[in-house]
């Protein structure tokens, strides 16, 4: 059947023609379905993707799946072309969550919020912890997940991580209105670290015993960070501009009084040495903007001197000797001093008296 000619409208420009209807097997013709009212497409779905917005309780992709598949540069947030609708728009709906909420301002390319650093994560026996930096009507959202219940981590500073991976224009869309998410991916790959990273970080326990005498491996850990935008595809990002503090729970199996530990990271084909920043026994806390595989090592300070040179678990100020604080043994010569002088003098009365 011929196509209907082009009629014109008002003015005297010609209308384009809709395009003829195609046929199914059978010659029946197929009826174009409208897209739902309230749904939006991508470009990177192809032409006229029909997208389903996500509710909250449907599960979104995981970075683990999509790690190895990822080519980008980290930061691009650019949705993925994967033959499936792609999400967009804030669909997220994190105070249902149950997730903390902390108000933020821009203030030159930078969030900031008043009062003290809040943290995220590192909280035992929960596998996913998030926080919401809410501006305006965006959100940039802070999730530190753990794959193993035996492995718990945190960042010292969400904002402090908003701003080392989002860019001046990103932060923009979150000022309009966008959802940003980041994501840390904390877990144990002790039973499949990669080869050429474990080869990395042997050599560079090898090395760092020449610093560090009998610094011994303990187990490796993966740090991975992606991000998304809106309803994007998940990115990953192996650098940020500035460092963030990245805390990480010492397995029970590791924790033994008497060890000092330390992080030691592989990234691209390099070593590096990280020292623990706090005071807790059963956490370490580095300053890293770079991630990838990590170890966790250790060095027994005990009563065997190994550790010597390495502050106390005392005074967490001074080195020790034999494992014991300086201080310690400070008021043990002092006292030794004294009783000597109090012997010396009272030999002195003697032997005046006798002459």
């Amino acid at each position: 059947t011929p196509a209907p000619a082009p009629t014109e409208q008002p003015g005297g420009t010609p209308a384009t023609p809709a395009p003829a209807p195609t046929e199914q097997p059978g010659g029946t013709p197929a009826t174009p379905t409208p897209a739902p009212a309230g749904t939006s497409t991508s470009s990177a779905a192809g032409p006229s993707a029909n997208v389903t917005p996500l509710t909250p309780t449907q599960p979104a992709e995981t970075p683990d799946n999509q790690k190895e598949d990822q080519q980008r540069p980290e930061g691009t947030g650019t949705a993925e072309s994967t033959g499936q609708p792609v999400e967009t728009g804030n669909w997220r709906l994190p105070e249902e969550a149950g997730e903390q909420v902390l108000p933020v301002f821009l203030d030159n390319e930078r969030l900031t919020v008043s009062g003290e650093p809040v943290a995220t994560g590192n909280v035992q026996e929960m596998k996913d912890t998030s926080t919401v930096l809410k501006l305006k009507d965006g959100a940039v959202i802070v999730t530190v997940a753990c794959a193993e219940q035996k492995i718990t981590a945190g960042v010292a500073d969400t904002v402090a991580v908003a701003n080392a991976v989002l860019t001046p224009e990103q932060m923009e869309l979150v000022n309009s209105g966008e959802t940003i998410e980041v994501r840390i991916d904390v877990k144990d790959i002790s039973g499949k670290v990669p080869q050429q990273d474990k080869r990395v970080i042997e050599n560079g326990i090898d090395e760092y015993k020449k610093e560090v005498p009998e610094l011994t491996l303990g187990m490796y850990v993966d740090i991975s960070m992606f991000m998304k935008i809106g309803g994007g595809s998940w990115n990953a990002v192996t650098a940020t501009d500035e460092p963030i503090e990245v805390v990480v729970g010492i397995p029970e199996e590791l924790q033994i009084e008497g060890r000092e530990f330390y992080i030691v990271r592989a990234h691209d084909g390099e070593y590096t040495l990280l020292r623990d920043t706090d005071d807790a026994s059963d956490t370490i806390t580095v300053s890293t903007n770079l991630f990838s595989c990590y170890a966790i090592a250790y060095v027994e300070t005990g009563e065997t001197g190994v550790g010597a040179g390495h502050k106390c678990g005392l005074c967490h100020i001074c080195p020790t000797f034999l494992g014991i604080c300086y201080f310690i043994w400070l008021l043990i010569v002092v006292l030794l001093a004294l009783i000597i002088c109090f012997s010396v003098r009272r030999r002195k009365g003697r032997e005046e008296k006798i002459s």
